[in-house]
């Protein structure tokens, strides 16, 4: 508090007792308050708290996921380049042939 004059030090006795118990009230209540919004801020943070050994099977979970993706992927490009090898394949012996034909017939 300041350590101003009060307007309240003109008062009589009992009625600045009443004034400065109306002040500590009201500053218990603001504090009251201030305990209050913290405890609903804490009780909330500890809502969304996960414990680090969920967290951390979660994530061996999801390596796992991903290994197995991985796999997939692999084998997916593994038989993608079979078959482009086999297409160019064909085609090269496709177009082998007809230059083939083409000239053994011009001869």
């Amino acid at each position: 508090m300041s350590n101003a004059p009060d307007l309240g030090d003109e008062l009589p006795l009992p009625l600045r007792i009443h004034v400065d118990l109306a002040r500590m009230v009201e500053r218990q209540k603001a504090m009251q308050d201030t305990a209050d919004a913290r405890h609903a801020q804490l009780v909330s943070m500890l809502a969304t708290y996960v414990p680090r050994a969920e967290v951390e099977a979660q994530h061996e979970a999801v390596e796992r996921r991903f290994d197995g993706l991985e796999k997939r992927v692999t084998g997916i490009e593994t038989r993608t380049w079979k078959v482009i090898a086999w297409m160019l394949g064909s085609i090269g012996t496709s177009l082998l042939g007809v230059f083939g034909f083409h000239i053994s017939r011009g001869s």
